[in-house]
């Protein structure tokens, strides 16, 4: 017996080459009747940003400074997701049955996965990787190869190609 798939996790950095792996997401969504959770994860500030707001700024207007900034970084991104789905789906979320819930997270990306994927009981985690080239062997990222050798549940990577193209490389047909 197959496994089920109702609740996909599809999570994007959002670049233009992203676009093909939410398409194979949505088919995949519609050929299962399942929903997608959509994930975008906001890295937090590293050390150093952090060391020179504190050497300028009181520790409590430095806290301040980066809980508003964070805040406007994820509402942005969540309305870049919102329009993102409105142009491939040519709908608003209101109106399509395939995008469950949008999420903008801030931390670290596969902790956040993780934990997201948890939350949402996923049957199967979505994203995209760079390929680097049709040569290029080694071509997980360091957020996908924690993924899959983490996860508790399988996790579907999509190449995808730095080119303006929505095809797919040749080398990956």
């Amino acid at each position: 017996m197959l496994p089920q798939i109702k609740t996909i996790l599809y999570t994007t950095a959002l670049g233009s080459h992203t676009r093909p792996v939410f398409r194979f997401a949505v088919g995949l969504a519609r050929q299962h009747n399942a929903r997608i959770v959509l994930l975008h994860v906001v890295e937090p500030l590293n050390n150093s940003v952090r060391f020179l707001m504190e050497s300028y700024l009181s520790p409590e207007k430095a806290h301040e400074l980066h809980h508003e900034a964070t805040r406007g970084v994820l509402e942005k991104f969540h309305k870049r997701l919102e329009a993102f789905c409105a142009e491939e789906l040519g709908a608003t979320l209101e109106q399509t049955e395939v995008i469950s819930e949008i999420r903008v997270i801030s931390g670290v990306p596969y902790e956040v996965i993780l934990h997201e994927a948890d939350r949402c009981k996923a049957d199967l985690i979505v994203m995209g990787t760079h390929t680097g080239g049709a040569r290029r062997v080694d071509f997980l990222g360091s957020t996908t190869r924690r993924l899959t050798l983490l996860s508790k549940r399988p996790v579907l990577i999509v190449p995808v190609t730095d080119s303006s193209s929505n095809e797919w490389p040749e080398a990956l047909i």
